[in-house]
């Protein structure tokens, strides 16, 4: 119950080599996520730093005692001010601080070698999708002829001119032919769809190829 093959050559790529790469970088799905996970280390580590600064605390009470429900014999009121700096707490935020700085490193590390790695993975996909695209005219050719000598063998062997070893030789041929025809068609949808991945987007409707 396959579904048949299609019959539509896929088209070309609507996007340029380098217009895929500048894409990709700027709306990457992978690259984007290297990206915030870059931006979350370092504001991490601003946070930690940040318990070296002292701390500001204010507050304000007032009381009232009598005797009676209203009262109004006594009323005080305060304003506090608390002045909080931490000079040591057993090296806790020494170590909060060293491992959100290797956090940040280690994210930035990983976000500058996928960016440096983009024109090496974008110019594969790209050239993986034309390669296939390529290859399904090369396959069909070989179709067709695969085809016209299945016919010329068995026409050969219907009069006797042939050997049933040479129909059959002829019939794997053309089985193959078809193979390749399917096989190709689905490396043009691989390959487009890993380009796709990269870029985060669709590059064709999906009634398209």
């Amino acid at each position: 119950d396959a579904a048949p093959a299609d019959s539509i050559p896929p088209a070309e790529l609507p996007v340029t080599l380098a217009d895929a790469v500048t894409e990709a970088l700027s709306q990457g799905p992978q690259y984007r996520a290297a990206r915030a996970d870059e931006q979350a280390a370092a504001a991490t580590l601003r946070g930690a730093r940040g318990e070296y600064l002292p701390s500001l605390t204010l507050s304000a009470a007032n009381l009232t005692f009598d005797s009676r429900f209203f009262p109004t014999a006594r009323n005080v009121s305060s304003v506090t001010l608390t002045v909080s700096l931490p000079i040591w707490d057993l090296g806790r935020r020494e170590i909060a601080v060293t491992q959100a700085r290797v956090n940040r490193d280690v994210a930035r590390a990983i976000r500058a070698d996928l960016e440096r790695g983009a024109l090496r993975d974008v110019t594969e996909a790209y050239e993986a999708y034309r390669t296939a695209r390529a290859t399904i005219d090369l396959t069909e050719a070989a179709l067709d002829a695969a085809t016209e000598n299945y016919r010329v063998q068995e026409a050969r062997y219907r009069s006797g001119a042939t050997t049933i070893l040479e129909l059959l030789d002829a019939q794997i041929g053309l089985t193959q032919a078809q193979a390749d025809v399917v096989q190709a068609s689905y490396s043009t949808r691989l390959a487009l769809a890993g380009l796709e991945a990269i870029l985060g987007r669709r590059l064709f409707s999906r009634e398209a190829p």
